[in-house]
């Protein structure tokens, strides 16, 4: 027999509250919280939503710490599901984007002092950072006083997670002579992000090209990603250039309206995505005008209203990376059944699930804990999905093998370099060479980062 499950579901993060009712209702608990009542909890949650619910044991040892529980349960499989106090900023995820303004990676550089090198890929604008001097192709060399190398990167970087600022020493790079340079700290602190970094259009071979680099799906955003398309389609654009090499995902609803933007004769009964759980969550199909209707912010969209924004293309270019994950690959999958995807770039992270939140909605709350377990498998509408190791793009370019790295959107990165001359006609494959990296401080955004979907 099922317990009685009081759990938030967030699609993506509005509340629902809603409960599960197999027999009647055991007496709600009194007293202290112990922690049994608290893993029971745990696995009555994941009996039901969990997608890999069958490998789940009888009995478990409920008697352990709630993280070890946890642990305990999930599948050897499942890389993306955990849990989180959301009373206690304690437990939340992490990352170098929102704390110190900017990502980077940490490659190989022989004649580095350590044989490694920090190669800064984005700064928010507006930051302690940017304000510095720092800009993406900027070099540095040590972290903290530590020479980087390559054993090294991923302890050092990690740490700046924890502690309350950053002291970069930064370096110039002169025919692969490095000098080192001046050190600049930077304040750990909460910043927040305009996904929208660039938005222009060009004329290559005599058409309107649109190029949009969108680090994140998110739908605080979603009226000036509307404005952007616009902009592109009054420009004449009949190409379009979507740059997502870094972004680790967000919001089904963004997402749904990037495509909504994009892809050429659908309406707002088409289908947007299908999604697969276990026993008793089935299976499911997901519609634009549904996707659009509850976003994590604002105004539901309505379809109708994108009209004047709505590009006709025949194909899309897409740039991608390692750390490309979670929405932008569902948007990179659910875009294929309706146009051509041409994708620059590196083969993306691989996240082709889905979560529900699970939470304590009764008063008084008795469980402290909100928990995303995996509970769907995500496809396309022609039922294509299963990219458990990434989406691997077309043309394989890696835009650490040409140093400096360009700023956003010039027209000499390579990878939108790459799409140009497609464009132009020259189709040529890349030589696919990938640079060896020891760090990359975008991962942790693309580990945590999960698509959230609802249930009936």
């Amino acid at each position: 027999m099922l317990r009685r499950i009081c759990y938030t579901l967030v699609f993506p993060l509005l509340v629902i509250s809603c409960s599960k009712k197999d027999d009647p209702a055991p007496p709600i608990p009194t007293g202290p919280v112990t922690q049994k009542e608290v893993n029971n909890w745990l696995l009555d949650s994941m009996r039901y939503f969990y997608l890999w619910n069958d490998q789940l044991p009888a009995t478990a040892d409920t008697m352990l710490t709630t993280t070890a529980f946890f642990n305990q349960l999930k599948s050897k499989d499942d890389r993306f599901s955990f849990l989180y106090k959301p009373a206690d900023q304690s437990t939340y995820p992490k990352y170098m984007l929102y704390i110190y303004g900017i990502d980077f990676s940490v490659i190989n550089w022989p004649t580095a002092p350590g044989g490694a090198i920090g190669v800064v890929k984005l700064v928010i604008p507006g930051s302690v950072a940017a304000l510095n001097g720092i800009q993406r192709g900027s070099y540095f060399t040590q972290i903290n006083g530590t020479t980087l190398t390559s054993t090294n990167a991923s302890t050092l970087s990690n740490a700046l997670l924890q502690v309350s600022s950053a002291a970069l020493t930064m370096a110039t790079v002169d025919n692969n002579s490095v000098k080192e340079d001046s050190t600049i700290t930077l304040p750990a602190q909460a910043l927040p992000e305009n996904p929208i970094y660039q938005q222009s259009t060009s004329t290559v071979n005599g058409k309107v090209v649109a190029y949009l680099f969108y680090n994140y799906f998110d739908d605080n955003y979603n009226q000036a990603l509307v404005a952007a398309f616009t902009k592109f389609k009054n420009a004449g654009a009949s190409e379009l250039i979507l740059d997502l090499r870094y972004n680790p995902g967000g919001s089904v609803s963004a997402a749904a309206l990037i495509n909504s933007l994009i892809a050429p004769g659908i309406n707002e009964q088409s289908t947007f995505a299908k999604y697969s759980g276990n026993n008793r969550m089935g299976q499911r199909t997901i519609s634009y005008k549904s996707a659009l209707s509850v976003p994590e912010s604002g105004s539901p969209i309505v379809f109708s209203s994108l009209s004047a924004a709505r590009l006709s293309l025949s194909r899309v270019f897409i740039l991608s990376g390692q750390q490309t994950a979670s929405a932008a690959e569902l948007t990179i999958n659910t875009l294929k059944p309706y146009m051509d995807v041409i994708q620059i770039g590196q083969i993306t992270f691989g996240k082709d699930k889905a979560a529900v939140i699970i939470r304590d909605a009764r008063s008084p709350q008795r469980i402290p804990w909100a928990i995303l377990p995996i509970t769907y498998n995500l496809f396309n509408a022609k039922g294509t999905g299963g990219y458990t190791t990434g989406i691997t793009p077309q043309y394989v370019t890696d835009e650490m093998t040409v140093q400096p790295l360009s700023s956003i959107g010039d027209n000499n990165d390579p990878l939108k370099a790459k799409a140009f001359s497609i464009i132009s006609g020259n189709g040529r494959q890349t030589d696919g060479t990938i640079i060896q990296r020891y760090y990359d401080s975008r991962q942790a955004a693309a580990n945590n980062s999960v698509v959230i979907m609802p249930i009936r």
